[in-house]
């Protein structure tokens, strides 16, 4: 009854309404000529076309959530709408206005139902439990109450997922935000790999540009780039591969496999040793899951990697001096880290760092253990073994734990936690449960490949605050939520 009413009571788009509204507009831009610059009119014009289009097209809102958060724009350039010290970014807006517009359809048209999931229940309770948190925390003034909001923000882009299951619903729209994803991730891998041709003297990109430093040695010429949309690099780098090896061969196939191979160089370059270790791990484990022939262009497409990686690698030690023979040498150094005895001794002074992190981590959850301490509050006191200088620096690291599990112990209790985890588990069993039977070859090694990817995200969350982080919390969501319109989508057909 309510949604009917309402339906009736918005019923006003006629003719006359459209002449009025048209007029209006035209009569707003002519006026605007004389109050702002050209200039600025025109990026308002462009900015409310694309709104308007996201709201006809809201895989254009999501991918334009990923420009914004996880690609190469430097998102404090970007223009803030700001009123009463609140303020909204622009990929904010995108997502609040897809969620409206999810409850907008939902009253006004009859058709229109809500797609319900398996994973809509743990992500709900997970994001409800850091809210509960986070609130508690501000009303018992045990966490800043500017940077509980900038967190809950963070957090909020777990909620991309909504999006994707109710408002992506067509081919043509799976098709377009699978195709914008990895043309995004190819174009940030560009800018990497001619950022690293630069070096760090000039910054192209945002995020982490710098010289590589592992335990004693410093890489002065070998360049150290993690840009927020590396996560996109990852995750493209992975469900590419898997569709390489599930798609039947087209010509076009080796174009995929030269953009397989630029994903792979701009990971090369951002030399997190976690997620290299664990990559490893999942690719011995597509050999597993993989069957007769899928195995058998598995180990085709193998060896062509192993090919081309080996020419390259000769190229590269013809001249020893080169920096090409350099970065091999640095990677190469960089991941046999991982099986040295001295980097669990107190040698590495990235995972001392973070045991002393752990240590107090534990103390912490152990005596808030169910609800937590709230996002953005402090786990630990001033250490001048993590925190050297002054306890007023622009981050304060007190906040600050590189182990994601932790961090959402930490911030969420044991309750919130259980959450995640339970969201993970049922999205990794469905994936590797249900990949075998969707009748597209594209669509199949894009489930696997997701699936897998977000497995190594959750190994390698051991040594990073991948969710807590705002190139991954949209990614996630948006990864998950393809997974179930293609699972539902596919499967049926």
């Amino acid at each position: 009854m309510l949604a009917q009413s309402i339906r009736k009571s918005f019923n006003l788009i006629d003719l006359r309404f459209q002449i009025i509204l048209g007029c209006s507009i035209g009569f707003f831009v002519g006026a605007s000529f004389r109050l702002i610059s050209p200039l600025l009119l025109f990026g308002i014009l462009i900015a409310v076309v694309f709104f308007y289009a996201s709201i006809k097209r809201s895989e254009l809102a999501l991918l334009g959530i990923l420009i914004a958060t996880s690609s190469i724009v430097f998102e404090e350039k970007l223009p803030l709408l700001s009123n009463g010290g609140i303020s909204l970014h622009i990929p904010d807006l995108l997502l609040l206005s897809q969620l409206a517009l999810i409850v907008f359809r939902w009253l006004m048209d009859p058709e229109f139902k809500i797609v319900h999931t398996p994973l809509d229940r743990p992500l709900l309770i997970f994001y409800g439990m850091t809210l509960l948190a986070t609130l508690i925390a501000i009303f018992q003034s045990s966490a800043d109450a500017e940077e509980a909001r900038r967190m809950i923000r963070v957090m909020s882009y777990y909620l991309t997922f909504f999006i994707v299951t109710n408002l992506v619903r067509e081919r043509r729209q799976l098709n377009l935000l699978l195709n914008g994803l990895f043309i995004l991730a190819t174009i940030v891998a560009a800018a990497m790999v001619a950022q690293f041709l630069l070096g760090d003297t000039i910054h192209l990109l945002p995020g982490r540009v710098e010289s590589l430093s592992t335990q004693q040695d410093i890489f002065n010429d070998i360049t150290r780039i993690l840009p927020p949309g590396w996560s996109i690099v990852l995750v493209s780098f992975v469900a590419i591969f898997c569709i390489l090896v599930l798609e039947k061969f087209k010509p076009q196939g080796w174009l995929k496999f030269l953009q397989f191979g630029l994903l792979g160089i701009a990971l090369l370059f951002t030399f997190l040793r976690s997620y290299w270790a664990a990559l490893i791990i999942v690719f011995f484990l597509l050999g597993y899951f993989l069957r007769g022939y899928g195995r058998r262009r598995l180990i085709r497409w193998g060896l062509v990697v192993i090919f081309s990686a080996a020419m390259i690698l000769l190229a590269a030690f013809s001249d020893p001096d080169s920096r090409a023979a350099r970065l091999v040498g640095a990677s190469i150094d960089r991941l046999s880290t991982l099986v040295r005895n001295e980097t669990f001794q107190g040698q590495d002074s990235s995972l001392s760092w973070r045991m002393i992190e752990n240590r107090y981590a534990f103390s912490t959850i152990a005596s808030h253990p169910l609800i937590g301490l709230g996002m953005g509050a402090r786990y630990r006191p001033w250490d001048s073994r993590l925190d050297p200088g002054a306890t007023s620096s622009a981050y304060d690291f007190r906040k600050h734990i590189h182990n994601g599990h932790l961090w959402i112990l930490l911030d969420t209790g044991l309750f919130g936690y259980l959450a995640l985890i339970w969201l993970s588990v049922a999205f990794l069993l469905r994936g590797f449960r249900y990949w075998r039977s969707i009748a597209n070859d594209r669509m199949r090694g894009v489930v696997l490949g997701f699936t897998l990817v977000y497995l190594a995200v959750l190994i390698a969350a051991v040594a990073n605050s991948t969710f807590v982080q705002l190139r991954w919390t949209p990614v996630i969501g948006i990864i998950m939520g393809i997974n179930e319109v293609i699972l539902r989508k596919f499967r049926m057909e």
